[in-house]
Order: structure tokens, then sequence, then C-alpha cells
């Protein structure tokens, strides 16, 4: 077979067709996870969010946390024992890696939770609480290490 422009043409053509495809079926099967399913209601209360990040500002000893191996600790200022709310650990690539926790606080205003199964990575820390009816919030990245 002797080669000229039409097979060099058709050979080109045949071959896009098929990347074409194969990209399509690589589309199709890629995971894709939104943040959250309810993001346009919490986009509306976000100035409450920015609210309870403020009255972080305001407090004398913020919110402390340290990580060893698989334990968070976390410190909450010496007035909030009474605080309600919680922690939830957000892992931005896979939402079947989050974890959430109910803060209680033991009598020296602190909290660890264990969390062994998780893969190491990227985490958001979300700490939201309340004390005496004023809300607070805080969020920072932490990376995990096995």
């Amino acid at each position: 077979m002797k080669f000229n422009w039409g097979v060099g043409i058709f050979s080109f053509y045949g071959l896009f067709v098929i990347f074409m495809l194969m990209m399509v079926y690589k589309s199709c099967n890629t995971k894709v996870d939104l943040v959250s399913k309810d993001y346009y209601e919490q986009e509306l209360k976000f100035q409450e969010v920015i609210d309870k990040k403020y009255n972080v500002t305001t407090l004398e000893k913020g919110l402390e946390y340290k990580l060893e191996g698989s334990t968070v600790f976390l410190t909450f200022p010496k007035k909030h024992q009474s605080a309600e709310g919680t922690v939830f650990l957000f892992r931005p690539s896979d939402k079947n890696l989050d974890k959430k926790f109910i803060i209680e606080l033991d009598t020296n205003s602190q909290m660890s939770d264990t969390v062994d199964n998780s893969p190491p990575g990227l985490y958001v820390l979300k700490v939201d609480w309340s004390n005496d009816s004023i809300g607070y919030y805080v969020e920072e990245d932490i990376y995990l290490s096995k």
C-alpha cells in the first residue's frame, strides 16, 4: 500500500475520532464531588459565618489545635466551658472521608478526637461553636500524616 495524502488525512481523522471517544469515556467515568449539596443555602447564610469569624477575633485567646499522629486536640478559651457545636474535618478531594464530631469538652476546656481510619492528606478543620448565645467559627487547613 502506498502512502499518499488521502491515507494520511483518513488516518488523522480516524485517530482524532478514537481520541475523542476515549476522552468522552474517561469524562463519563470520572467521579465529581460537590463541596456540599446545599451550597446555595449556605451562601445565603454566609454573613453569619463572617460574623462568627469576627467574634473569634474579639477573644483574648482563641481556639488552639494540635495534631499528634492521628489525634486532633482542641483547646477552647477557658470561659467557654459550656460551648456547644460541631467539629468538621473536611477532605476537599473526597467527601467520603469527611468526619463530623460533636463538641464535648472536659474540665480544662479541651477535647480530642482520633481519626485512625483517615488516610493522610490535606483536610480543612472547621469548628463551629456557640457560648452564651454568641457564635464562633474557625477554619484551618491541616495535614494529617500517619
